[in-house]
């Protein structure tokens, strides 16, 4: 898995126990406020944790890359048979593609609201400006909603009271910023498409908004039987998503939140449970392969010199193609190598193998036997090219995975270590 696979897994992770907790926790209190702080807070933390790492808060124990080859233990074999990977287009780039496809058509369909909503306005008339809010009328058979400083309300569909009542509710979205909660959670969706609790969340955030709204209309010692009514007798349709409808969540549930006694001080104390769960997610998403990534970038840059080359290839006719082609192999004798070069080598060889009609090559074909036997950092490299083997086998006659290098030892010391992703080195 590589680094992107890994970070969209933890992002989505992170939302689907966000929102879990959100629901079984959060969402029958009726502390909105609190409510709307830990959406928000975890709808942006959640493209952060993936990458905390736990020693920004620890100091660990650093050792140097010299020390770590010569302090790891002594296995018993002779030498290092390496298969490279294979560079070729793979399932990350079908995913990255699918990803950007993805983004691309949730972006259009939110820059296809934003001119919806111009389109829908461009004709509202001005009614009156109260306390910087701007008060617009709308010819139109649709919902009263708000969007940023402004009040959108077809006046003509309703009685003074209930324009009053309109305008408390939409009154509490301007001034307390609502629209800015629901640009961030359609920007969230965009980026996070593909992850259904994404969703989920963007809806808990638009409804608590309207829980909020409700709860800070009332306070304010509006009567809540006529409050009530008047939400009942709203009609009309509401054509975007991006604005703060009266309507938007179900009224049913909403004449139930405010019919719902107010949960004491004592319950807002399960707001802290969020914080062991945040723990809980840190410690899952630790690195643990910290040390197994920076052995490989360490191996992949460390150069060393080519003392001899050699080649072991049963089939006669690869191993003249291979000889004859030999002025353009990447390991030259007496000059430095690396494992980034042998990997590149192993490509240039597979593609020679191809022009001259042999295809379907495993990945195990061709093989690299490091000889560690030399001294002061020369080595020996034996080329292994055998189309009909499946996989390699070290001198115990064991078998080991793809893409992976066998250690090989030289007075008690390890040369070179494991590189796989997916095995960790010997621990020191």
């Amino acid at each position: 898995m590589n680094s992107l696979e890994e970070y969209m897994l933890k992002v989505s992770v992170f939302y689907a126990v966000a929102y879990i907790f959100y629901w079984l926790v959060l969402s029958r209190l009726t502390s909105y406020k609190s409510n709307r702080y830990y959406l928000v807070f975890t709808s942006l933390f959640a493209f952060i944790i993936p990458m905390l790492r736990l020693d920004f808060f620890i100091n660990p124990q650093t050792i140097n890359s010299s020390t770590f080859i010569n302090r790891l233990p002594v296995l018993n074999i002779t030498g290092t048979e390496y298969v490279p990977v294979e560079n070729s287009i793979n399932f990350s780039t079908t995913l990255l593609l699918v990803f950007i496809t993805g983004t691309i058509i949730c972006l259009t369909r939110f820059v296809i609201q934003l001119l919806s909503f111009k389109k829908v306005t461009a004709n509202a008339k001005l009614i009156s400006v109260v306390f910087d809010i701007r008060l617009y009328d709308l010819d139109l058979d649709i919902m009263p909603f708000s969007f940023g400083n402004a009040v959108y309300v077809n006046q003509t569909k309703h009685s003074a009271s209930e324009l009053d009542d309109i305008f408390k509710h939409e009154s509490v979205h301007v001034h307390q910023q609502h629209t800015t909660d629901v640009i961030l959670a359609e920007i969230i969706c965009i980026l996070n498409w593909y992850n259904p609790f994404v969703w989920l969340m963007k809806n808990a955030i638009k409804q608590n908004l309207e829980f909020l709204a409700d709860d800070t209309v009332l306070k304010y010692g509006t009567d809540k039987k006529n409050y009530q009514y008047h939400l009942l007798k709203v009609t009309g349709y509401s054509p975007l998503q991006i604005v703060n409808s009266l309507k938007i969540s179900s009224l049913k549930q909403r004449i139930s939140m405010m019919n719902k006694t107010r949960t004491s001080r004592k319950h807002l104390l399960k707001l802290l449970f969020v914080l062991p769960v945040l723990a809980f997610m840190m410690l899952a998403f630790r690195n643990t392969n910290t040390s197994a990534i920076n052995a490989e970038a360490n191996l992949q840059e460390q150069s060393f010199i080519l003392n001899e080359l050699s080649y072991n290839i049963p089939d006669a006719k690869i191993d003249m193609l291979v000889k004859n082609a030999n002025n353009n192999s990447l390991l030259q004798v007496g000059k430095p190598f690396s494992i980034s070069i042998i990997k590149n080598e192993r490509d240039r060889l597979k593609t020679l193998l191809e022009k001259n009609g042999y295809n379907n090559i495993s990945n195990n074909a061709i093989s690299f036997l490091i000889d560690s036997s030399s001294v002061n950092n020369r080595f020996a490299v034996q080329v292994n090219i055998d189309l009909e083997r499946k996989s390699v086998t070290n001198n115990s006659g064991k078998q080991t995975k793809n893409n992976t290098v066998l250690q090989s030892t030289k007075d008690d010391r390890t040369i070179v270590s494991s590189v796989n992703k997916n095995q960790a080195p010997a621990k020191v």
